[in-house]
């Protein structure tokens, strides 16, 4: 039978634990990259593809709010004349 006290388990100091708790979550995607290199290549080329019409997007209503043709007015009542109805 043992005699004595068991040994305690090594302890960390405390500033240690405490800088590596209190992190919180952290900022951005949390995509998962595929190991597969025909994958990468199918992303790489969505993600083009997705910013290249985006952009053309946003040129064409650039494009169209700029170059709006003018509304026409309309003409204006003649002021002194009478209207034709009840007087």
């Amino acid at each position: 039978m043992a005699q004595g006290r068991p040994k305690a388990a090594a302890k960390r100091p405390r500033q240690a634990t405490a800088a590596t708790g209190n992190r919180g979550p952290r900022k951005g995607g949390r995509a998962i990259a595929p190991k597969k290199l025909r994958v990468i290549q199918q992303q790489k080329l969505k993600k083009q593809l997705e910013v290249g019409i985006r952009a053309r997007i946003e040129r064409d209503a650039r494009q169209r709010a700029g170059t709006a043709p003018p509304l026409p007015q309309r003409p204006s009542p003649a002021k002194g004349k009478a209207k034709k109805g009840r007087a």
